[in-house]
Parts: structure tokens; sequence; C-alpha cells
């Protein structure tokens, strides 16, 4: 087939049940499309390529960004035809043969797309009806899926008598839709309604997560037999990896009975929405958790410790500062008693020539300064910048340099490296009568001063110690009053799953959690009924419907 209409066919790209697939271009608007044409064997029946025609027209009202746009329905040399948007990727048939099973954040993201897809077209009062894997297009970056394939939908309301009678005319070995994915009233033959769809899409979730079909009989009457009576395989067997919330809304999807699944597209959209937030929320948590015992004292001890930290990092500073400020109050008193006593002294040497200067009286009151235990050294420097007295007499006579690189404390005061205990530097200038005669160098220790800050620290950091312990034991505590009502609840629930929720939970709280535990009674209140009751009675159950197949019409 090289042209159909006014389309001219490139290439065959795939089949379906009904039609084949072709790669099409559409020379009126220079657009590449996909063509799906009904198949020889159904074009013999009038009545089905009408149907096919009609229902692909009612389907090409949808606008979805997860459905494939229709652009064009007719008929040309006979062969019924679709002409639809070609979407570049992959069917998801294709990609789970390749891949295997898909992570389930994958699965969540993308049923939460179909289930929207579903939502609106059976707003528009369209049922699928053929939902599986072969009918889903993944795009090339695997994030996108689209539904393809309405052209076996049925119209719910408008044309539900014509569809009724023409499905009534429809043989078993020819029931629309694929039997491995179809709901249990289409495989009995029933009635169906857009939870149809929900059923079929289910056994596409459970099959991304597994990696395995829902239901593998091979034979069209056990296949059917299996969908209508057999519960799956649990999905923790095949994932042992997938969320519960996850299994639960697949499993709901897959009920038996159309009442127990969901109402519709949207709530099925919303619950896989909850699921995902839920996980994103616990991912910043971790994904195998610690108990609430543990995490709770550690976050606290946590913020604790921080909390403390940056406390006595700032006590200290202040601290430090503090006493720095008394050690260089006391230091100034004792550099401006040396710096009176050596000025009469340099000044009475400044006007003599350096044959009469005698500095052995400095050098005298430099050495017995220097003997007092709060003095490390001094340095008497005249106004020439040569050191004239000095507590270590070897300097004599030498130029002076002011050590360079020390930490600044005030204009006159640094903080000196001498030795592994360190010193205050006091340098002072020597003012005697209005005029400058030199300056003194005066080392302190701060061997007092650093003790003290030692002492400080010590002591904040065991009072630190003391108040880290007691948040621990708080939070653990804490924690542990959390734990065991939560603990109790999930045995309630364990055991309610047992007993059809035939159990109340006793208790005498008034908090939160005395909260938590009436819903809970609530809830059992309301399912206990229904489980045990009679709300099903009426309905025909399907694990007691025999299925027959009709013979095969004649050639």
């Amino acid at each position: 087939m090289d042209r159909l209409g006014r389309y001219r066919i490139e290439a065959r790209i795939g089949e379906g049940a009904m039609a084949d697939v072709f790669r099409a271009h559409d020379p009126d608007i220079g657009r590449v499309v996909a063509i799906k044409a009904l198949k020889p064997d159904y074009r013999r029946d009038p009545e089905l390529g009408a149907r096919f025609l009609r229902e692909a027209r009612a389907a090409g009202a949808l606008n979805h960004p997860n459905i494939a746009t229709i652009y064009d329905v007719g008929e040309a040399d006979g062969v019924p035809y679709i002409a639809m948007e070609l979407v570049e990727g992959r069917p998801l048939d294709m990609v789970l043969q390749a891949q295997g099973r898909m992570p389930f954040e994958r699965v969540l993201a993308l049923g939460a797309q179909l289930s929207d897809a579903l939502a609106y077209a059976h707003a528009q009062g369209i049922v699928h009806r053929d939902v599986k894997p072969s009918n889903i297009l993944l795009s090339s970056d695997g994030k996108t899926a689209k539904l393809l394939d309405f052209g076996v939908a049925r119209i719910g309301e408008s044309d539900g008598g014509i569809a009724d009678r023409q499905m009534a005319r429809t043989q078993a070995g020819q029931m629309i839709g694929t039997p491995r994915y179809m709901s249990p009233e289409q495989a009995l033959g029933l009635p169906v309604d857009p939870r149809s769809d929900l059923f079929s899409l289910g056994a596409v979730l459970y099959e991304m997560v597994t990696g395995k079909t829902a239901f593998d009989a091979t034979g069209l009457a056990t296949l059917a037999l299996q969908i209508a009576q057999e519960k799956v395989t649990p999905i923790e067997r095949s994932a042992a990896d997938c969320p519960p919330g996850l299994r639960q809304i697949i499993d709901k999807l897959l009920a038996k009975k159309p009442d127990q699944r969901f109402a519709d597209g949207t709530h099925l959209l919303q619950a896989l929405q909850r699921e995902t937030v839920a996980l994103t929320a616990e991912d910043g948590v971790t994904r195998r958790g610690l108990s609430i015992r543990v995490k709770l004292p550690l976050a606290l001890v946590s913020i604790t410790l921080v909390a403390l930290l940056l406390s006595i990092s700032a006590i200290l500073t202040r601290q430090q500062r503090a006493l720095e400020h008394m050690a260089v109050t006391s230091g100034e008193t004792i550099a401006t008693f040396v710096t009176k006593n050596a000025a009469v002294l340099l000044a009475d040497n400044a006007g003599l020539s350096p044959e009469e200067q005698d500095w052995a009286p400095l050098q005298a009151f430099v050495t017995a300064a220097s003997q007092d235990g709060g003095v490390r050294g001094i340095v008497v420097i005249d106004a020439g910048g040569t050191i004239r007295a000095a507590s270590d007499g070897r300097r004599v006579g030498q130029s002076y340099a002011r050590p360079a690189g020390e930490e600044q404390l005030s204009d006159a005061v640094t903080n000196a490296a001498d030795g592994k205990d360190g010193a205050l530097r006091f340098v002072r200038p020597i003012r005697y009568a209005g005029a400058d005669f030199g300056s003194v160098d005066i080392l302190l220790p701060r061997t007092s001063l650093d003790a003290a800050m030692a002492n400080a620290r010590t002591l904040l950091i065991v009072l630190a110690s003391i108040i880290m312990l007691v948040v621990l034991v708080i939070g653990y505590m804490s924690g542990a009053m959390v734990v065991r009502p939560l603990r109790r609840l999930q045995q309630s629930f364990d055991q309610a799953r047992e007993q059809g929720f035939a159990l109340r939970i006793s208790h005498r709280r008034r908090d939160e959690i005395g909260a938590l535990f009436d819903g809970f009674n609530r809830l059992a209140a309301d399912t206990e009924p229904k489980l045990h009751g009679t709300a099903f009675a009426d309905e025909p159950a399907l694990d007691a419907t025999c299925i027959q197949l009709a013979p095969k019409r004649a050639a």
C-alpha cells in the first residue's frame, strides 16, 4: 500500500488486534502522522467498520496531553482508517520486555499520567476498553506516557443502545479488547463502565512494578476464569521494594467487583499523587528509617548541640575579651610605673655626650623590676632607637625593632608569642617635660588569663555535657511515649485485617493520640458492617459464574 486517500504511506510500523499501523505523510499540511487501517478480515463486516469509524470520531474530540490526538477519520478505497498523532518513542510492552520491571517512582509518575487521561476520557463519556501496554507509548525520554487506540472505545450513554446490540452479535473469539488485560466484566460478557478501564490499568501497573503479567493463563477460557476468580500473586513476592501504599492502590484496582475499585480515574489520580507526595517527603528522612524512639532524641540532641556550641563560643569570646581587658588595665598600671621611673634617667642622659652618659642606674632599675613574677621582660629604648637597658643584658646597645605580625589588642598592647605560654606586650612612649625621650617595651605573662579561660571552657563543656545527657534522656522517653501508642495502633490494624475490623481500641487518652485511636474506632465501626453484613448479597458473585464460549461462526 503506497497511498491511502490523500496520505502517502511511508512504512508499516505496527499491528493491533483490529488494525495495521503505518507511518504516513499528510501532504496538505506537511505533517507526519500514524495511520491505523482496519484489517481486511474486519472490513467484510460493514457494521464493524461503521462502528470503528463512529467511535474513532467520538475519540477524536478528546484533547489531553496524555492521549494521542486523532487528526482525521475516514474511508478510502473501502479501507476505514484513523489518522492520528505519531508519537516518537516505544510501546510500553517493548520497554518492559527490554528493561524488566520499573522503579516504583517511575510507575507512580506514569500511572498518574494515565489515570488523568482516563479520567478525562471518562468525563467525556468514553470508555477505552482496551488499556494494555501495547496501547501505551512512552516518549523518547521515558517520562511521558500517551494512551492510544480509542478505536475500540465505547460511547457510554449517547450510543449505548446501538453499541449493546452490536456487542450481542460479537462472538466470544472476537471479543473487543485484549483478554490478558480485560476486566472480569469484560471476560464474563457483562456490561462495562469506566471502572473496567481502571481494572485494566491496574493490570498494567502490576506488570510495570513486578515485570510479570497479572494473569498468566494460556487458554482463553482459563484466562477468563483466572481474571474473574483468582487473586494475583502478591506484589511483594516479585518487588519487595514496592511501597505498601502503591501495593494497596494496585490491589484496589484489581478488585473483582467494580464497586470495590476506585470510583473513577480522578480518585485514582488523587491516590497516586498522595503516595508520590508521601514518598517524596520521606526521602529526606531515610528509606529504611530508624525508630522514632531513636530519631527523636537524635534530633533533639543535634539541635541542642548546635545551640550549645554557638552559645559556648559566644560566651567564651566575651569572657576572653573581658579578661584581656582586665589584664590590659593591670598591665597599663605597671607600664606607667616603669615609664615614669625610666623617664628621669633617660632625660638626665639625653643632654650628655656619649662618653658622659651613665646607663647603669637604668639597667639596675630594669633588672630589679624584672625580678617581679608579674613581669616577663623589660626593654628601654632611647630616642635614637638604641636599647639602653633590658632584662636580657645581651640586648643592651642593640637597635630595637618592634616584632611584626602580633595580634593587636589596643593601640599599645599586642599578644606576643613569647614561648609556649604567650605574653602581653605593652609599648609605651617615654615623655618628660613635654619632650619624647624614647619608649619602653614590657612583656607581662598571660598565664593566669589563659588558666582562667581554660577553667571556664572546662566548666562550660561539663555543663553542656550534662544538658546533652538530660536532653537525650528526655528525647528517648518522649520517643518511647510516642512509639508505644503507634505500635498499639499498628497492631490494631494488623488484627483488624485478620478479624474484619471486629475490634476497638480501649483508651482514656485526651490528647492527639487519643483522637487517633478514636479515628480508628470510627473507621472500624463503619467498615465492620460492610465486611460482615449483606451489602453485596444481592450482587451476582463472579466466582459463581459459568463461562461458556459460543461456537465459532461458520466461514
